[in-house]
């Protein structure tokens, strides 16, 4: 390994000055907590959605407490240090193991490895004082080359662009611990605003820090570029690109609405398997979220069609060419939607689950979020209400099924309600929005 290129990723060590990332992460402080846990760590996320920043984050919080000596990182995208991180016995002479003392190794792109299984099984069960903190950009690659068994041995968080509460923490000075029912009209204005930007660009760190309108459409693009490039042509080696893109597009423009699969079979000129296979290569690389609906009674609900909502709004918009002015567009909804929808999923923890509901008779409700005990259901407006509203669909839900909790997420109204002992909560989004976004599996 050439002991330079180490030391230039490793500027710590050196006692150098070194820039740490300062947008701030919900999952650098809920990861940092895991530290001393013995499981190996796991970051996995989409390319360029901030996974090395949450890494050099954590070091920095280390370095108050721990030697520098004893804190190492490799990003296996540099050339040698796949090869040299590969020799799991060259990897442990340098970093000089101690019995006495904890090392840290942080390990970038660990998919890199010809088989990451089985480095993270055989380095945790030789039982060392060494905490590694791993990040990969592709669940499907990762475990396609993964043959061991990593049950009880590791943690893993999905990491995610912004949250809407980073996006303003990295912007404003609003969090959610300033507003509330009686003071919330004082940031509206620019939670809105905020807000609309968000939807257009989303949450991808590079493409929100861009000062202009151009700098952020062209680090998009090299984004979706980079993605196609190098997950669909080079590691799945997907040959028919641009059905593959055709479908994206398809798939952005149909956001929100019932996903036929036959009828992409047939736009495509695709057998069906290939557009199934294409859905879950979307999915398992981090750039579409699914809902499967929810239903007690087959006979009048539907039981099978899925929704599709794809992760970054900006990464939605670069597909379908759309970042005209939000008021005048139809897709506003369709937008929105999207990002509550990924906000909730992003929130919800193991014994939950999140759906949606709707009849044969075309009754629908966008969101239930549900246990086997409670559920709670969420229907997204991106329009202004003077009150209170409840839509047909969401009382017959409620009518129905008896939720506990009922949410009108819409422009500018916080107001209660109570119907049939369902709590009805209308909330601006804006202010829905600021909540945390990191989810533990």
């Amino acid at each position: 390994m050439d002991i330079t290129r180490f030391n230039l990723a490793n500027p710590w060590r050196l006692n150098k000055k070194w820039d740490v990332p300062n947008i701030p992460r919900t999952a650098t402080d809920i990861i940092a907590k895991w530290i001393d846990e013995p499981e190996i760590l796991i970051l996995l996320g989409a390319r360029q959605v901030g996974k090395t920043s949450i890494l050099y984050q954590l070091i920095d919080k280390l370095l108050k407490t721990e030697s520098a000596d004893n804190i190492y990182y490799f990003n296996l995208d540099i050339a040698g240090f796949k090869d040299f991180v590969s020799d799991t016995g060259k990897l442990l002479r340098f970093i000089n193991v101690d019995e006495q003392c904890q090392k840290y190794v942080f390990i970038d792109e660990i998919q890199r490895l010809p088989n990451p299984g089985k480095f993270i099984k055989g380095i945790y069960d030789l039982r060392l004082k060494i905490k590694f903190i791993l990040t990969g950009s592709s669940s499907l690659e990762i475990k396609s080359k993964t043959t061991e068994s990593l049950t009880g041995r590791k943690q893993v968080f999905k990491i995610f662009p912004l949250s809407f509460l980073e996006y303003m923490s990295a912007f404003t000075n609003i969090n959610q611990e300033k507003i509330n029912i009686n003071n919330y009209d004082l940031y509206l204005d620019i939670l809105n605003e905020n807000l609309c930007d968000y939807m257009l660009f989303g949450g991808y760190p590079a493409v929100a820090l861009s000062k202009t309108i151009e700098k952020k459409l062209f680090r998009l693009e090299e984004i979706y570029n980079s993605y196609i490039e190098k997950d669909i042509a080079g590691f799945l080696r997907i040959e028919n690109i641009d059905a593959f893109k055709k479908l994206i597009v398809f798939l952005s423009a149909q956001q929100g609405n019932l996903v036929n699969i036959n009828e992409l079979t047939n736009s495509l000129n695709l057998h069906r398997e290939t557009v199934v296979k294409y859905i879950r290569f979307l999915k398992e690389t981090f750039v579409i979220n699914e809902t499967a609906p929810f239903f007690t009674n087959p006979r009048t609900e539907l039981t099978k069609m899925k929704k599709i909502f794809f992760v970054d709004s900006g990464i939605r918009n670069f597909a379908v060419n759309g970042f005209g002015q939000l008021d005048i567009r139809a897709d506003k909804g369709q937008i929105l939607e999207g990002i509550v929808a990924n906000f909730l999923l992003n929130q919800i923890s193991k014994n939950k689950k999140l759906n949606y509901w709707r009849t044969k008779s075309g009754a629908e409700v966008d969101f239930i979020l549900s246990n086997t005990l409670t559920h709670s259901c969420f229907e997204v407006k991106s329009k202004k209400l003077e009150n209170i509203i409840v839509p047909r669909s969401l009382r017959s839900f409620i009518e129905k099924h008896k939720p506990e909790l009922a949410f009108l997420l819409n422009n500018n109204l916080w107001a209660n309600q109570i119907i049939n002992k369902t709590q009805i909560h209308a909330v601006p989004s804006s202010v829905f929005l600021l909540n945390q976004n990191i989810q533990l599996i």
